[in-house]
């Protein structure tokens, strides 16, 4: 079995973006215009594009009935022939909500098959969905169609949902403004930096990063704070990406903090978990960091918990 690599799932969101509201959301759309079955349950599913060597399918879901429906967290899915797999890895049974009038999308994903191949392949034109626990099954066309080997692996993305996965408006970060040196022992790096909480507007959380020289010496910055999530012995795998089109980042500005002086950042992520594995989560309640790479760093324990969910992703802006 695979699970969906975390790649895949960015490039079907880029791929999505592509068609402007989304190709799951035409998927979703395009379910709900062809009636409502006695299941209350519309199924469809919509090429989305290729690409790094992968091509991308979107199952999409309609509840057109007037109760809600409780899901398994990923559908099952077949292919007519072959000895096609199809991953569900990590599914959790009965644990995703849609309401009436309410749509979800599910990733397919595979290896491309070139055109001109050796092995024998397949031709898919429908596939064989269902959304447990329901099990019915819903034959749904394919087109245009695509080839497969026969013996090849497809991942499976779980339900989401569209409208919350929808890129969210730029949103401004609640940073302190400039102020004088906190009263208490000053550590060894000459600096002290806190982490105060921030909301959780359009689904995402934001915090303020502070800076203090409690030093005696000036410190000079030109970028974005350098960010680590602690484990066991080493820091995690956790992406931190510079800058943000979603909350206000001025870019990397020269500043000379003088003792006393004070500098500020802010933080963005995402809580979202797509694993039953809990070793998968990441809630932070400590953080290594520091102002540049390179710099000294210090232990900062945050207002509120960091919680990553399985994103393992957050974003930072400039100093300022």
């Amino acid at each position: 079995m695979m699970r969906l690599p975390r790649l895949a799932a960015p490039l079907l969101a880029a791929a999505l973006l592509l068609s402007g509201c989304g190709a799951g959301q035409a998927a979703a759309d395009s379910a709900a215009d062809e009636g409502c079955p006695e299941s209350g349950l519309q199924v469809s599913v919509t090429p989305t594009g290729e690409a790094a060597g992968k091509r991308f399918l979107a199952i999409g879901l309609v509840n057109c009935d007037d109760v809600p429906h409780v899901l398994d967290s990923y559908p099952n899915v077949g292919v007519f022939g072959g000895n096609i797999t199809i991953s569900r890895d990590g599914n959790e049974p009965e644990s995703v909500t849609v309401d009436p009038g309410g749509a979800l999308i599910a990733p397919l994903a595979w290896d491309t098959v070139p055109e001109s191949t050796d092995e024998d392949t397949l031709t898919v034109d429908r596939l064989l969905i269902n959304a447990l626990p329901e099990y019915q099954g819903y034959e749904v066309a394919v087109e245009p169609s695509f080839e497969l080997y026969v013996d090849q692996v497809l991942d499976l993305g779980a339900w989401q949902n569209p409208a919350e996965d929808a890129p969210p408006e730029p949103v401004e970060t609640e940073t302190p403004e400039p102020g004088p040196v906190e009263t208490g022992e000053c550590p060894e790096t000459g600096f002290r930096i806190t982490v105060s909480q921030g909301s959780a507007a359009m689904g995402l959380r934001t915090a303020g990063i502070e800076l203090v020289n409690c030093g005696e010496k000036a410190i000079e910055v030109n970028g974005y704070p350098v960010v680590g999530v602690p484990g066991d012995g080493a820091l995690l795998d956790v992406e931190v990406h510079q800058g943000s089109d979603r909350i206000t980042d001025p870019g990397p500005t020269p500043l000379t903090v003088e003792p006393g002086d004070s500098i500020s950042a802010g933080m963005l992520w995402r809580n979202k978990v797509e694993s039953s594995d809990p070793a998968d989560v990441v809630n932070a309640t400590r953080l290594v960091m520091t102002y540049a790479e390179g710099a000294p760093t210090v232990v900062v324990e945050p207002e509120a918990t960091i919680d990553l969910g399985t994103t393992r992703y957050l974003e930072v802006t400039a100093w300022r």
